[in-house]
């Protein structure tokens, strides 16, 4: 694992500028090691309104710069079991236990750290979800042993018959943003990232964001994912668009960044 905090003392959620971010970040300068947790907000706090989250980039192709970026599909990215088996029953309170998880997975130790395991079929347990603060296989990829990062533990037991599901944090793993999502959106990348990096995306204020081949934008106008070209944007048509990515405030070209007044949850 190359990154450790405490989940019992607190987690360091945000990161508020400009000494913190001064200090504890670069976000032009992607790293190959894990400086802080998935998902930390940094806020420049410089009247700006800029807002970011610290992300990983997947293992599949490097992030472009200017490009919106998504959460890896979840279909994907989870892995699961179609019941624990009586090997596999687990007490309420239990903060450490061994799972049992289909065959074919791509997952490695710590692969699921910041990730979630739902309880997703059975029983008294169905629909409990916790954090992951730990993940590391017992046997081959089939019995998985896993640390949960909710004080108290498993709020209720886990029987025989439940099915579990674990998949990442929706900040590790992520992709260009698709023409036809299949997942939620994290930011935008202000520098190339290579393959598995660590890189800060921009979630709100103003950014640089690439038009696609087909649209000059319009300033004032909301603008949305292109359904065109993978991670730009396009004008906003009432009709047909319904992924918001926020409001155009510089006109760019077509295959050019225009700066858009970022919007995203």
């Amino acid at each position: 694992m190359s990154y450790n905090y405490s989940y019992a003392n607190g987690r360091r959620t945000r990161l508020v500028g400009p000494a913190q971010c001064t200090s504890n970040s670069n976000i032009f300068t992607p790293t190959s090691d894990q400086r802080h947790v998935l998902g930390l907000e940094l806020d420049m706090n410089d009247g700006t309104g800029r807002m970011f989250r610290y992300c990983q980039n997947s293992s599949t192709a490097i992030l472009a710069k200017a490009l919106v970026n998504s959460s890896a599909a979840l279909d994907a990215e989870a892995i699961t079991s179609t019941n624990q088996g009586a090997t596999y029953v687990h007490d309420a309170g239990e903060v450490t236990f061994n799972i049992l998880l289909t065959t074919g997975n791509d997952w490695s130790d710590d692969d699921l750290i910041d990730g979630w395991l739902l309880v997703s079929d059975g029983g008294t347990a169905m629909g409990d979800m916790y954090m992951i603060k730990s993940n590391e296989w017992v046997t081959s990829d089939t019995v998985m042993k896993v640390t949960i990062a909710d004080e108290g533990g498993l709020r209720n037991a886990i029987t025989a018959d439940e099915d579990i599901i674990c998949f990442q944090s929706k900040y590790a793993n992520t992709v260009v943003s698709a023409t036809n999502p299949v997942s939620g959106m994290v930011g935008v990348s202000l520098a190339n990232v290579p393959k598995s990096y660590y890189y800060w995306a921009q979630y709100r204020g103003y950014a640089p964001v690439l038009s696609d081949d087909a649209d000059t934008v319009v300033v004032g106008d909301t603008v949305t994912l292109s359904d065109s070209v993978a991670g730009t944007i396009h004008i906003n048509d009432a009709a047909t668009d319904d992924v918001i990515v926020g409001n155009c405030v510089h006109s760019g070209a077509v295959n050019e960044p225009s700066i858009v007044d970022l919007m995203l949850p």
